[in-house]
Parts: structure tokens; sequence; C-alpha cells
């Protein structure tokens, strides 16, 4: 429904925000048309929302009209059996998933502990001084998202996508725990004072840290391209920051056997939870075709294609 929305938008020539599902990488759970001030979204579980103010600045489109309930009632016991598993599933999944982020914080100890400070900060101070020395300090707004998930079919990354239309990108290449994210939350406090909107992109395993951060008017983004979030290209003009560079190499190679193992546990958490998560999917997918069976489509275009007249100028 909402992809098909979107496509209309596009063929007019708005741009448009596609807000993917991370349980499913192929689905939407959004659509945003800035220009229009215009958006969809998914209001069912887990993300369940409501209009503050219904039928006057939003309204709740009820798919659930357009079943055919004696077709539900034929699989009750498929349909309990089913959510029933994909609640275990996910169950599992966060379970390694939370498993995985502890090994991966414990691994980003060695190399923090080993970096040499004064040589951190100073990367940062000049980088800082670099980009903001010729503009006028004032308060700036800010918004943020994920730029990438944790999904069944893998590592999903949209950094590359976000970032096409920017010239200069500062590309911030190191291991775990050697301050990429510190490093652009030090950039992005100091822009917001000179009152530049900044888009925050987090982390999917640590929300409290950044991926990315994209500030259109100095047509600049700072991205982290590591694993397993690496960018597909790096331009000619791309700036490459490697802060391994601070990084006492002796003191890692003392510990280099822990790390390793402390790599390969990461790896085989995250192994489980993509199993785990693609196998809820597959069991989502099972379950959507009871709902699939006993939905009439007909009257849904129907519905869709008066909603795009309402909203397409």
């Amino acid at each position: 429904f909402m992809k098909k929305i979107a496509a209309k938008a596009c063929e007019r020539n708005y741009d448009i925000e596609l807000h993917w599902c991370s349980s499913d990488n192929n689905s939407l759970d959004g659509v945003v048309i800035p220009d229009l001030k215009v958006a969809f979204f998914d209001g069912t579980k887990p993300h369940i929302n409501d209009p503050a103010f219904p039928g006057l600045v939003g309204e709740i489109i009820n798919m659930g009209q357009y079943w055919d309930r004696a077709v539900l009632k034929k699989y009750k016991k498929q349909i309990f059996h089913l959510n029933e598993l994909i609640g275990l599933r996910f169950k599992q999944a966060y379970s390694y998933l939370s498993a995985a982020r502890t090994i991966y914080l414990h691994r980003k100890t060695y190399y923090r502990q080993s970096q040499d400070t004064e040589k951190y900060h100073k990367i940062v101070y000049t980088l800082i001084n670099d980009e903001m020395k010729k503009s006028e300090i004032k308060t700036g707004p800010a918004r943020h998202l994920f730029a990438s998930a944790i999904t069944p079919g893998g590592p999903v990354s949209y950094l590359e996508n976000l970032s096409e239309d920017i010239n200069k990108r500062i590309i911030l290449k190191g291991k775990p725990g050697t301050g990429k994210s510190k490093l652009i939350k030090a950039f992005c406090n100091e822009a917001e004072r000179y009152g530049f909107f900044i888009l925050y992109l987090h982390c999917p395993l640590e929300p409290e840290n950044l991926d990315g951060a994209i500030i259109p008017e100095m047509d600049l983004a700072l991205l982290v391209d590591m694993p397993p979030h690496n960018l597909e290209t790096i331009r000619e003009n791309d700036r490459i920051i490697d802060l391994g560079e601070t990084i006492d190499l002796q003191y890692i190679k003392k510990y280099n056997g822990e790390i390793l193992d402390a790599e390969k546990l990461y790896e085989d958490m995250m192994k489980r939870v993509y199993y785990f998560l693609k196998s809820a999917r597959e069991y989502h997918d099972e379950l959507e075709q009871y709902y699939v069976e006993s939905l009439d489509f007909e009257e849904i275009d129907q519905l869709r294609e008066k909603i795009i007249k309402e909203i397409l100028p």
C-alpha cells in the first residue's frame, strides 16, 4: 500500500523518505513526502501509534475492515500457533543480540585503553577548526534516525544512499573503541552552535552512538566505514580519517589473543541472531498468507487510488 503511494509521488517528482522495517528489510514501516507534509506509517504492533487529532491532522486506515473473518476463523489454530513461534524466535534473537552487544563492548575496551588521547583530540580539534572557522554562531535544529539495521537478511545500511548528493564526505575508519562516534558527536555539537541543521544517524547495536551525521547546509557528511556497514564506494574527494593511527599497537599485540577470542564470539552470536530473525521472518511470511487469502484487494486498491487523488495535486 505504502510502496505504491511512494511510487506515485516519485512519478510526480516529489522527494520522498522511505522508512524500512528492520524485521523485514524489504517492507516499509513508513513513507514521508516532506513537500506535501504527508506521512504514512505502520501503526500496528510493535510500533503502535494513533493520531493525536484523528480526522483533523491524522487519520487511521484500518485494513481490518477488508478481511473476510470467516476465512480467518478457518485458520484460527494455525494463526495462534504461528504467532507463538514468531514471539519465541524474536526472544531468542534478542537474547543472542544482548550477548553480542556485551562482547562487542568488552572488545571496545582494549582499543579505548590503548588510545593516545592527545593524538585523538588533536584530530578532533583540527577537523572542527578546519570546517567551522567561517561560520556564524547561533542555535541549530537536529533530527535523529537510523540509517542501518540488523535484519533477517543480515546487516543493511543506507549511509551510501543518504550521502549520495553530499559533495564533502569525511570517512571515519578504525576498530570499535577508537572513538568514531565520539568524534562525530564532538563535531556536531559544535555545528549545532553555528545553527546548522544536523541529521544524526544512529547505530542499531548501540543506539546511543552514531554511524554518521549529515549537515546539508555545509554539504558535508561524517560517515563510519567499518564492518558490518561498509560503504559501497570511496570517492576520489572523500577525506579519510583513520583513528587506528591513535592506537598503541604494542598494547594491542599484548592482548591480541583475547581480542581475537572476543571477535570470534561476537561473530558467532551475530550468526545466531540472524538465524533466529530469519526464522521469525519465515513464520511471519507463512502467517501473512492466511491474511492475504482473507483480504479484498480490489477494495484496498480503490481506497489507495482515492487517497492518492486526495494528497497528490
